[in-house]
């Protein structure tokens, strides 16, 4: 039995159909999910559901009974009431990687943001950092894979990028633009994950996954707006003063586009040192420009609607 945490978010909905799709699925699948609407939906891809998230101890016991293997992708990149980055990255992973160890799992896979570290001023890189190295001191094998933006029909990033350049004249650039990613598409990011799964070689490894190109932010917004086929005006913005408009975002929109946490973020490189999507996974990543068709089907009134809270990207 597999199960896999986070299930029904971005990255977890893509790998539940492609284990479903895989030898692997004969296995069975397992879902952890928030709800009965996160249930209904995994169970389309084929998942057994179990209803409780990684906040709560006594439901992730629950899921892991029987459980060979883990896929852990439980994460936020910013806090909403009780749902924090604390509670999700840093003590959802101790419950996870406890709840394995008590169970006999063989093996964890978990995604994480490229540079996840405790030591890092950034609220969701220092989550994840401590819910890493928490995984890795624990005895449990492991793999951990560091993904830079992750890209794709439904992904958050680069959707509210095309949502902003729907509002004319321009189109906000925060700083100089030159901060570096290195974009990998969401079928990369999986397919990483089901050769994790079954590869011995890769046990108690960390390893970097990214895209074959390093963009700026900038170039990812020009890829966006030719794709898009959308002449705006670029606006540089100071970063402080960013600040105060994102901040005023927080504290009155229910889902924000950009929060402060991501925003400084968007000052710091996002890019591989030793990327092993192709040394390692003997994968031709796909460009950023291949894979982003799907930024036509962001329109004004769906950006609007999920910063409102009234929709999602997927």
């Amino acid at each position: 039995m597999i199960l896999v945490t986070g299930a029904s978010g971005y990255v977890g909905g893509h790998t539940l159909r492609a284990l479903q799709q895989s030898p692997l699925g004969a296995q069975g699948v397992r879902a952890l999910v928030r709800n009965a609407h996160g249930a209904a939906k995994v169970r389309q891809w084929g998942a057994e559901p179990i209803i409780g998230d990684v906040t709560d101890p006594e439901a992730v016991r629950r899921a892991m009974q029987g459980v060979d293997k883990v896929v852990h992708l439980a994460a936020v990149n910013r806090d909403r009431g009780e749902i924090t980055m604390e509670r999700v990255n840093a003590q959802g992973t101790i419950h996870v990687v406890d709840a394995a160890k008590a169970a006999g799992v063989k093996h964890i896979v978990t995604v994480v943001g490229l540079g996840a570290d405790p030591n890092r001023p950034f609220p969701l890189a220092s989550t994840q950092g401590r819910g890493v190295n928490y995984l890795m001191a624990s005895g449990v094998p492991y793999t951990v894979l560091e993904a830079s933006v992750i890209f794709g029909a439904g992904d958050e990033f680069i959707n509210t990028l095309a949502g902003l350049a729907r509002i004319p004249p321009f189109m906000i650039v925060p700083g100089d633009g030159k901060t570096r990613f290195q974009p990998i598409a969401v079928q990369d990011v999986v397919s990483c994950v089901l050769q994790s799964l079954q590869r011995e070689d890769v046990v108690n490894k960390r390893l970097q996954i990214c895209g074959s190109e390093v963009l700026t932010l900038e170039e990812i917004i020009d890829a966006i707006l030719d794709e898009m086929r959308l002449k705006r005006i670029k606006l540089h913005m100071p970063v402080p003063l960013l600040r105060v408009a994102v901040a005023l975002m927080e504290a009155t929109l229910p889902k924000p586009p950009v929060t402060t946490s991501l925003l400084a973020q968007l000052g710091v490189d996002n890019v591989a040192t030793n990327n092993a999507t192709e040394t390692v996974f003997g994968l031709r990543p796909i460009r950023l420009r291949e894979g982003i068709s799907f930024v036509n089907e962001m329109t004004l009134g769906k950006f609007v609607a999920r910063t409102l809270g009234r929709a999602e990207y997927r």
